[in-house]
């Protein structure tokens, strides 16, 4: 990594950490759900009426692997199955989806920023129907043993700061 870039990347780390309120930093965390989930399921919300309002179904789990894979296969490869990004495949970026934030200094030298969607396919798998790519086979035989988290949500694009939120 560049000078250049270790700067730019202190300088987006600090305006997200300044801007990182503890209420933000639990709403945003896997941890503060986690805590949140909880907290509501001991004071009653997920005990009352035989799983309450949080859940349709007694909770099983005894333990929780959780997978965050920095550099890892991305989500629009694996579990994240986006079919309206065929029909985009190949067009500009809509500004929407960048909302003004600045380019990486991957991308800085870009002239265009088409929409690429997934080289793999994707099926529906057991009983739950739950969409999985083509490389995940061992997976799409286990589907309904997992939870999928679709949930997790940062204002950031770029995968740094995004990551920050993680």
């Amino acid at each position: 990594m560049s000078k250049l870039q270790t700067k730019m990347f202190m300088k987006a780390r600090q305006e997200l950490v300044s801007q990182l309120t503890r209420r933000a930093f639990l709403g945003r965390s896997a941890v503060g759900t986690a805590a949140l989930a909880g907290l509501l399921g001991r004071d009653g919300f997920a005990a009352a009426g035989g799983g309450g309002a949080l859940t349709h179904f007694a909770p099983k789990a005894k333990r929780v692997i959780y997978l965050f894979q920095s550099g890892g296969p991305s989500h629009l490869e694996l579990l994240d199955y986006k079919p309206g990004l065929r029909a985009l495949q190949g067009t500009e970026l809509p500004d929407s989806v960048r909302r003004g934030q600045r380019l990486t200094g991957m991308t800085s030298g870009q002239k265009a920023f088409p929409v690429v969607a997934s080289k793999f396919g994707f099926a529906q798998h057991g009983r739950s129907g739950a969409w999985v790519g083509e490389l995940l086979p061992h997976t799409a035989r286990m589907v309904d043993e997992l939870c999928i988290v679709r949930s997790m949500h940062t204002e950031a694009i770029n995968h740094d700061p995004a990551n920050t939120y993680s």
